[in-house]
């Protein structure tokens, strides 16, 4: 159950960092905060409203719904890979914490399937 909230932290914060400022995190390593529980967790609970946020929490916060709307449409290619690793990182830890980030950032589930076509492709 931690792994899994670390990897939805994670995920929340590659995708909504990526998708806000195209340079800021050109070098945000994925692995080290999938890694990470302690960090993972924060940024779970941050983005769940379920704990304080840090700065990069709430740039996060922020630009979350429109990434998962868009499959990433903003994102660069180096972007579109981190996020997508993320993504997919936490979707393997555990798909019900993964449909439940989701469906609060995303709730009438707009451009779905293209979110899913883009952890698939990454396109």
């Amino acid at each position: 159950m931690r792994s899994w909230l670390i990897c939805l932290c994670v995920l929340t914060v590659v995708v909504t960092c990526h998708s806000q400022a195209p340079n800021r995190y050109e070098n945000f390593n994925a692995d080290a905060i999938i890694q990470n529980d302690r960090i993972l967790l924060a940024y779970y609970k941050c983005v769940m409203d379920k704990g304080p946020c840090t700065r990069d929490g709430k740039n996060f916060k922020r630009v979350l719904p429109e990434t998962l709307a868009t499959a990433c449409g903003r994102c660069n290619p180096k972007q579109k890979t981190i996020v997508r690793k993320l993504l997919l990182g936490i979707r393997s830890k555990s798909e019900p914490r993964f449909l439940e980030l989701l469906d609060k950032y995303n709730p009438d589930r707009s451009n779905r399937d293209a979110l899913y076509a883009f952890l698939v492709t990454g396109n």
